[in-house]
Protein backbone atom coordinates (compact mmCIF):
# COMPACT_ATOMS: atom_id res chain seq x y z
CA UNK A 1 0.00 0.00 0.00
CA UNK A 2 2.54 2.60 1.22
CA UNK A 3 0.32 5.64 0.82
CA UNK A 4 2.15 8.52 2.52
CA UNK A 5 0.25 10.03 5.45
CA UNK A 6 1.46 13.15 7.28
CA UNK A 7 0.27 13.58 10.89
CA UNK A 8 0.61 17.09 12.33
CA UNK A 9 -0.05 17.07 16.08
CA UNK A 10 1.66 18.69 19.07
CA UNK A 11 0.62 15.81 21.34
CA UNK A 12 3.35 13.15 21.40
CA UNK A 13 0.93 10.47 22.57
CA UNK A 14 -1.46 11.21 19.71
CA UNK A 15 1.37 11.07 17.17
CA UNK A 16 2.49 7.72 18.58
CA UNK A 17 -1.03 6.33 18.40
CA UNK A 18 -1.56 7.44 14.82
CA UNK A 19 1.84 6.09 13.82
CA UNK A 20 1.23 2.72 15.44
CA UNK A 21 -2.26 2.21 13.99
CA UNK A 22 -1.64 3.49 10.46
CA UNK A 23 1.78 1.86 10.08
CA UNK A 24 0.39 -1.48 11.21
CA UNK A 25 -2.04 -1.58 8.29
CA UNK A 26 0.45 -0.63 5.62
CA UNK A 27 0.59 3.17 5.42
CA UNK A 28 3.85 5.09 5.40
CA UNK A 29 3.41 7.57 8.24
CA UNK A 30 5.37 10.74 8.98
CA UNK A 31 4.63 12.62 12.22
CA UNK A 32 5.53 16.23 13.02
CA UNK A 33 4.60 18.50 15.96
CA UNK A 34 3.67 21.73 14.17
CA UNK A 35 2.89 23.50 10.93
CA UNK A 36 6.44 24.67 10.28
CA UNK A 37 7.76 21.12 10.39
CA UNK A 38 4.85 20.01 8.19
CA UNK A 39 5.86 22.49 5.48
CA UNK A 40 9.45 21.23 5.54
CA UNK A 41 8.23 17.67 5.08
CA UNK A 42 5.85 18.68 2.29
CA UNK A 43 8.74 20.21 0.36
CA UNK A 44 10.60 16.90 0.53
CA UNK A 45 7.94 14.33 -0.27
CA UNK A 46 4.39 14.00 -1.58
CA UNK A 47 1.61 12.84 0.75
CA UNK A 48 -1.79 11.35 0.03
CA UNK A 49 -3.41 12.88 3.12
CA UNK A 50 -2.59 15.20 6.02
CA UNK A 51 -4.16 14.51 9.42
CA UNK A 52 -4.01 17.87 11.18
CA UNK A 53 -4.83 18.80 14.77
CA UNK A 54 -6.61 22.15 15.09
CA UNK A 55 -4.61 23.12 18.21
CA UNK A 56 -1.09 23.05 16.77
CA UNK A 57 1.31 25.82 17.92
CA UNK A 58 3.04 28.55 15.88
CA UNK A 59 1.19 28.51 12.55
CA UNK A 60 -2.51 27.89 13.20
CA UNK A 61 -4.23 25.00 11.46
CA UNK A 62 -5.88 27.10 8.74
CA UNK A 63 -2.69 28.95 7.83
CA UNK A 64 -0.88 25.61 7.77
CA UNK A 65 -3.50 24.24 5.40
CA UNK A 66 -3.20 27.27 3.13
CA UNK A 67 0.59 27.01 2.93
CA UNK A 68 0.49 23.26 2.33
CA UNK A 69 -2.02 23.78 -0.48
CA UNK A 70 0.43 26.22 -2.08
CA UNK A 71 2.94 23.36 -2.23
CA UNK A 72 0.43 20.73 -3.35
CA UNK A 73 -2.88 21.99 -4.74
CA UNK A 74 -4.38 18.48 -4.75
CA UNK A 75 -3.62 17.56 -1.13
CA UNK A 76 -6.52 16.71 1.17
CA UNK A 77 -6.79 17.02 4.94
CA UNK A 78 -8.58 15.52 7.89
CA UNK A 79 -8.88 18.25 10.53
CA UNK A 80 -9.23 17.15 14.15
CA UNK A 81 -11.01 19.47 16.60
CA UNK A 82 -11.11 19.47 20.41
CA UNK A 83 -14.93 19.61 20.50
CA UNK A 84 -17.64 18.62 18.06
CA UNK A 85 -16.97 20.79 15.00
CA UNK A 86 -19.31 23.66 14.18
CA UNK A 87 -20.75 24.15 10.70
CA UNK A 88 -18.60 27.27 10.25
CA UNK A 89 -15.44 25.33 11.13
CA UNK A 90 -16.33 22.60 8.64
CA UNK A 91 -17.02 25.07 5.86
CA UNK A 92 -13.76 26.96 6.43
CA UNK A 93 -11.70 23.78 6.62
CA UNK A 94 -13.33 22.22 3.55
CA UNK A 95 -12.76 25.39 1.55
CA UNK A 96 -9.05 24.78 2.16
CA UNK A 97 -9.15 21.14 1.10
CA UNK A 98 -10.34 19.25 4.17
CA UNK A 99 -12.02 15.95 3.38
CA UNK A 100 -13.55 15.77 6.85
CA UNK A 101 -13.58 17.64 10.17
CA UNK A 102 -13.76 15.23 13.10
CA UNK A 103 -13.78 15.53 16.89
CA UNK A 104 -10.45 14.24 18.22
CA UNK A 105 -11.26 11.41 20.60
CA UNK A 106 -9.17 8.28 21.11
CA UNK A 107 -11.47 7.00 23.86
CA UNK A 108 -13.83 5.35 21.35
CA UNK A 109 -13.39 3.75 17.95
CA UNK A 110 -15.42 6.43 16.15
CA UNK A 111 -12.62 8.82 15.13
CA UNK A 112 -10.25 6.14 13.86
CA UNK A 113 -13.07 4.31 12.08
CA UNK A 114 -13.90 7.46 10.15
CA UNK A 115 -10.27 8.19 9.29
CA UNK A 116 -9.65 4.62 8.17
CA UNK A 117 -12.81 4.73 6.08
CA UNK A 118 -11.54 7.84 4.34
CA UNK A 119 -8.15 6.28 3.70
CA UNK A 120 -9.54 3.02 2.37
CA UNK A 121 -12.46 4.25 0.32
CA UNK A 122 -12.08 7.90 -0.55
CA UNK A 123 -8.49 9.00 -1.11
CA UNK A 124 -8.53 7.83 -4.71
CA UNK A 125 -11.57 10.01 -5.33
CA UNK A 126 -9.47 13.12 -4.74
CA UNK A 127 -6.83 12.32 -7.31
CA UNK A 128 -7.02 14.51 -10.38
CA UNK A 129 -9.58 13.21 -12.84
CA UNK A 130 -10.44 14.20 -16.38
CA UNK A 131 -14.18 14.71 -16.36
CA UNK A 132 -15.79 17.23 -18.65
CA UNK A 133 -18.43 19.88 -18.06
CA UNK A 134 -18.87 23.56 -17.32
CA UNK A 135 -20.15 24.50 -13.86
CA UNK A 136 -21.00 27.84 -12.24
CA UNK A 137 -21.00 28.06 -8.42
CA UNK A 138 -23.04 30.95 -6.99
CA UNK A 139 -22.72 31.73 -3.27
CA UNK A 140 -22.00 34.89 -1.29
CA UNK A 141 -19.97 32.89 1.27
CA UNK A 142 -16.39 32.71 0.04
CA UNK A 143 -15.50 29.60 2.06
CA UNK A 144 -18.39 27.65 0.55
CA UNK A 145 -17.50 28.81 -2.98
CA UNK A 146 -13.86 27.83 -2.52
CA UNK A 147 -14.73 24.43 -1.08
CA UNK A 148 -17.04 23.49 -3.95
CA UNK A 149 -14.86 25.00 -6.69
CA UNK A 150 -11.69 23.30 -5.42
CA UNK A 151 -13.39 19.93 -5.24
CA UNK A 152 -15.02 20.10 -8.67
CA UNK A 153 -11.84 21.44 -10.27
CA UNK A 154 -9.92 18.44 -8.91
CA UNK A 155 -12.53 16.24 -10.55
CA UNK A 156 -11.66 17.84 -13.87
CA UNK A 157 -14.64 20.12 -14.42
CA UNK A 158 -14.28 23.67 -15.75
CA UNK A 159 -15.54 25.71 -12.79
CA UNK A 160 -16.23 29.43 -12.42
CA UNK A 161 -17.82 31.19 -9.47
CA UNK A 162 -19.96 34.21 -8.64
CA UNK A 163 -20.54 35.96 -5.31
CA UNK A 164 -24.00 37.30 -6.17
CA UNK A 165 -26.99 36.70 -8.39
CA UNK A 166 -26.16 39.73 -10.49
CA UNK A 167 -22.62 38.48 -11.12
CA UNK A 168 -23.98 35.00 -11.88
CA UNK A 169 -26.24 36.27 -14.65
CA UNK A 170 -23.33 38.04 -16.31
CA UNK A 171 -21.26 34.86 -16.19
CA UNK A 172 -24.15 32.78 -17.52
CA UNK A 173 -24.02 34.84 -20.73
CA UNK A 174 -20.25 34.68 -21.13
CA UNK A 175 -19.41 31.17 -19.83
CA UNK A 176 -22.54 29.21 -20.85
CA UNK A 177 -22.40 26.62 -18.02
CA UNK A 178 -24.21 23.31 -18.24
CA UNK A 179 -24.82 23.22 -14.49
CA UNK A 180 -25.31 25.98 -11.90
CA UNK A 181 -25.04 25.41 -8.14
CA UNK A 182 -26.87 28.37 -6.60
CA UNK A 183 -27.33 29.43 -2.99
CA UNK A 184 -30.92 30.30 -2.07
CA UNK A 185 -30.28 33.02 0.50
CA UNK A 186 -28.03 35.79 -0.80
CA UNK A 187 -28.08 39.57 -0.42
CA UNK A 188 -29.61 41.43 -3.34
CA UNK A 189 -31.09 38.97 -5.80
CA UNK A 190 -32.02 35.75 -3.97
CA UNK A 191 -31.54 32.28 -5.37
CA UNK A 192 -35.11 31.81 -6.57
CA UNK A 193 -34.91 35.01 -8.61
CA UNK A 194 -31.60 33.87 -10.05
CA UNK A 195 -33.08 30.47 -10.89
CA UNK A 196 -35.94 32.04 -12.86
CA UNK A 197 -33.66 34.40 -14.77
CA UNK A 198 -31.16 31.64 -15.60
CA UNK A 199 -33.89 29.49 -17.13
CA UNK A 200 -35.23 32.51 -19.01
CA UNK A 201 -31.80 32.94 -20.57
CA UNK A 202 -31.27 29.21 -21.31
CA UNK A 203 -33.83 26.57 -20.27
CA UNK A 204 -31.32 23.76 -20.95
CA UNK A 205 -29.12 24.79 -17.98
CA UNK A 206 -29.48 22.50 -14.97
CA UNK A 207 -29.75 24.34 -11.65
CA UNK A 208 -29.16 22.81 -8.20
CA UNK A 209 -30.09 24.96 -5.21
CA UNK A 210 -27.90 25.23 -2.10
CA UNK A 211 -29.47 25.97 1.28
CA UNK A 212 -28.11 26.25 4.82
CA UNK A 213 -31.47 25.10 6.22
CA UNK A 214 -34.00 22.59 4.92
CA UNK A 215 -36.97 24.89 4.34
CA UNK A 216 -39.43 22.60 2.58
CA UNK A 217 -41.64 25.44 1.30
CA UNK A 218 -38.72 27.22 -0.36
CA UNK A 219 -37.30 24.00 -1.77
CA UNK A 220 -40.71 23.03 -3.15
CA UNK A 221 -40.98 26.43 -4.84
CA UNK A 222 -37.50 26.00 -6.29
CA UNK A 223 -38.51 22.63 -7.72
CA UNK A 224 -41.65 24.13 -9.28
CA UNK A 225 -39.54 26.87 -10.86
CA UNK A 226 -37.29 24.32 -12.52
CA UNK A 227 -34.48 23.41 -10.09
CA UNK A 228 -33.37 19.82 -10.68
CA UNK A 229 -32.30 19.17 -7.07
CA UNK A 230 -30.92 20.75 -3.90
CA UNK A 231 -28.12 20.26 -1.35
CA UNK A 232 -28.00 21.33 2.30
CA UNK A 233 -24.86 23.30 3.28
CA UNK A 234 -22.20 22.54 4.28
CA UNK A 235 -22.76 19.71 1.86
CA UNK A 236 -21.11 16.33 1.84
CA UNK A 237 -18.57 16.33 -0.97
CA UNK A 238 -19.48 12.74 -1.77
CA UNK A 239 -23.15 13.69 -2.16
CA UNK A 240 -22.11 16.63 -4.31
CA UNK A 241 -19.96 14.36 -6.46
CA UNK A 242 -22.75 11.82 -6.95
CA UNK A 243 -25.25 14.54 -7.82
CA UNK A 244 -23.02 16.22 -10.38
CA UNK A 245 -22.23 12.86 -11.97
CA UNK A 246 -25.95 12.13 -12.27
CA UNK A 247 -26.63 15.46 -14.00
CA UNK A 248 -23.72 16.04 -16.36
CA UNK A 249 -22.97 13.66 -19.25
CA UNK A 250 -20.05 11.33 -18.61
Amino acid sequence: MLENILVVDNDVSARDTFYEILSSIGYKVTCVPNGKEALIRMERERHALVILDSQIPHLDCYETMRKIRELDSEISFVLLTKDAPLAEEKAKAMSLGAFAVIKKDFSTHVMMKEILGILKESLREFKKESRHGDILVVDDEQDIRNMICNFLSIKGYNVVSAASGEEALLKIKTNKPQLVLCDIRMPGMDGLMVLKKILDIDPSIKVVMLSAIQDEDVLTEASKEGAVDYLIKPCSLMKLDALVLSILPH
